[in-house]
């Protein structure tokens, strides 16, 4: 194997100290921390379906791209509301924010210049916010967050099923299109949860949510897990998904990149 094809990936934990240092020497190096969680996703889908998704996202949006890397996925996220279902790992919301700004301290001392949070479980938002602000203070570094579902424009339109919500159409066609040999079509259930005040089920509703109550616990609306339609799903739904969050999150980590000396002098004080 040559030198190239051992340091081509942009996953930190398949490169060394050196090819990292490297990495990191690029004038606007930029690192992804992607954040998932370890909870139940119906019958059909792998309890590390949000961890699995967002990594594949961010690693395919990272190949190819100068002064990018990929720090390892943190696992674990704020599951409570799934806990009713066994294998749900969920972590206090201040261990979920402490281990983030630790990581993150980690990257900016091995000389990147921006980390950009890329998020992978809705029940992490809040937290996750609340990090990025810790680390800035603590850094004096550029910090980014996004959602990766808010890197969609209209790919959700190939979905038949009104609810986008939990273990549902979109996220099982996801799940076919980036690691299909995780999905168990055979045990799929559709459920549809009861009307409940305040709830949209879409993923619009949940990110331009106008009054917060929190996330329903999903044993009161599921037998299954499941809070949608999985027995749509296809891979060919999911890979415009795939494609179109891809495409949007490299345009964004570019722009990140070439925006960093004006976001250095606007947002680190000196």
């Amino acid at each position: 194997m040559s030198d190239e094809a051992r340091t081509s990936s942009p996953l930190i934990r398949n490169l060394s100290w050196r090819d990292v240092q490297e990495v990191a020497k690029f004038p606007s190096s930029l690192a992804i921390l992607p954040v998932g969680a370890t909870e139940q996703h119906g019958e059909h889908l792998p309890l590390g379906t949000d961890t699995i998704m967002v990594e594949a996202i961010c690693e395919r949006a990272a190949v190819g791209l100068s002064g990018v890397a990929v720090a390892p996925a943190i696992p674990f996220g704020e599951s409570h509301n799934h806990t009713a279902f066994p294998g749900t790992l969920t972590v206090a919301l201040d261990t979920l924010k402490a281990l983030v700004c630790d990581v993150g301290l980690s990257l900016f001392r091995s000389g990147f210049k921006v980390v950009f949070i890329v998020n992978g479980h809705g029940g992490n938002t809040q937290t996750l916010a609340a990090a990025a602000l810790e680390l800035r203070q603590r850094a004096a570094g550029v910090v980014a967050s996004t959602m990766w579902t808010s890197m969609v424009e209209n790919a959700w339109e190939g979905m038949e099923s009104a609810i986008i919500w939990h273990a549902d159409e979109s996220e099982t066609s996801t799940m076919l299109s980036v690691a299909p040999e995780l999905v168990r079509m055979d045990r799929a259930v559709d459920e549809i949860p009861s009307p409940l005040p305040f709830f949209e089920f879409t993923e619009e509703a949940l990110l331009n949510v106008k009054v917060d109550l929190g996330l329903p616990t999903t044993h009161a609306l599921t037998r299954s897990g499941s809070i949608g339609e999985p027995l749509l799903a296809t891979a060919e739904k999911g890979e415009p998904v795939v494609e179109q969050t891809v495409r949007n999150l490299r345009r964004t980590i570019r722009e990140l990149q070439e925006a960093f000396p004006a976001l250095q002098k606007a947002l680190i004080a000196e």
